[in-house]
């Protein structure tokens, strides 16, 4: 075991797991000291797949309410220190883990810290399909956007810098951490050629009244959201563009650029339109406003009614 990381631990979020759940544990329960899973109030539809876990081994932790990512992620990485991790690597249910994944990060790793590097955090090459590095990398290089499933987080550094922003519930908590690392002088690196898979959500072509839309350096698909992740998307977009404009100005613009070609596709294809647009008005509202955490309930049968009216292309899994 690599000395600068005695004891490393893997944390999972789960939300209704099912046999996915169980192989990505599976995946990586040889190469950690332990494993985590926290549930997000799942409530009994979950209880035969997590009872099955924790008969594996794992360390179970069941909520029960539903707290959202970064909650439950820091539940899970709090549970970790008390069970004397050192390190955490973080983890979606449905991402598979390659053999060797937790040793080479924990050579780029050392690496990093053998040139006196100040790691924040470590994350592979490749997330699925999505590079994650920026620019030609050797054992280590920089990266940028990272995806928290598959992030190696050394304990001393939340210490440092405090926990994932729960109050964000859902989407671009990564995202907010990763800025708030480099504004607290850490460097966000990625493990030159590792890569995790991951099943990737329903894509469709990308269209505008009817018609493809092919824009430079914009991919002519769309992977769309569950409707009701778009009222945390869009709120917490505005949010965090408050908070690090000044700090990160060339990815926080290029970012919410493509954000907004995003939203505006979604709501091109969205049925009914008004619903997606009502979601959009009310987190522009609770942004101004500061009202984070959990969607309000009233919202939820809006974004229940809506459907997406696009060509859908084949689903991908790598």
């Amino acid at each position: 075991m690599k000395p600068n990381l005695p004891t490393a631990w893997a944390v999972f979020t789960t939300f209704r797991p099912g046999a996915e759940a169980e192989d990505a544990v599976a995946s990586v329960s040889a190469q950690v000291d332990g494993v985590i899973v926290v549930d997000d109030g799942s409530g009994p539809v979950a209880d035969a797949a997590l009872d099955r876990l924790a008969a594996s081994g794992v360390t179970v932790h069941r909520q029960h309410v539903n707290s959202g990512i970064a909650g439950a992620l820091n539940t899970g990485i709090r549970l970790a220190r008390e069970s004397g991790a050192e390190v955490v690597i973080t983890f979606d249910q449905d991402s598979l883990v390659p053999a060797g994944f937790v040793d080479a990060l924990r050579t780029a790793y050392d690496a990093a810290s053998a040139d006196d590097v100040r790691v924040g955090v470590i994350v592979p090459e490749y997330f699925a399909a999505v590079r994650q590095a920026r620019g030609a990398i050797a054992t280590y290089g920089p990266a940028a956007n990272v995806i928290q499933s598959g992030m190696l987080l050394p304990l001393d550094v939340v210490d440092r810098i405090g926990e994932l922003r729960a109050d964000y519930f859902i989407d671009l908590v990564d995202t907010e951490f990763e800025l708030r690392l480099r504004r607290e002088g850490y460097a966000v690196l990625a493990a030159a050629g590792l890569r995790l898979g991951h099943a990737l959500g329903t894509q469709y072509r990308r269209e505008l009244f009817g018609r493809a839309v092919r824009l430079p350096g914009i991919p002519p698909e769309i992977t769309l959201s569950t409707p009701f992740r778009y009222f945390y998307r869009v709120r917490n977009r505005i949010v965090l563009n408050r908070e690090y404009l000044w700090a990160a100005p060339v990815q926080i613009l290029r970012d919410t650029l493509l954000d907004g070609i995003h939203f505006v596709n979604a709501l091109g294809v969205a049925r009914p339109r008004r619903a997606l647009w009502r979601l959009y008005r009310a987190a522009i509202n609770a942004a101004i406003r500061g009202r984070m955490g959990r969607m309000p309930d009233a919202l939820q049968p809006v974004a229940d009614s809506i459907i997406w009216d696009a060509s859908v292309l084949e689903r991908e899994h790598t």
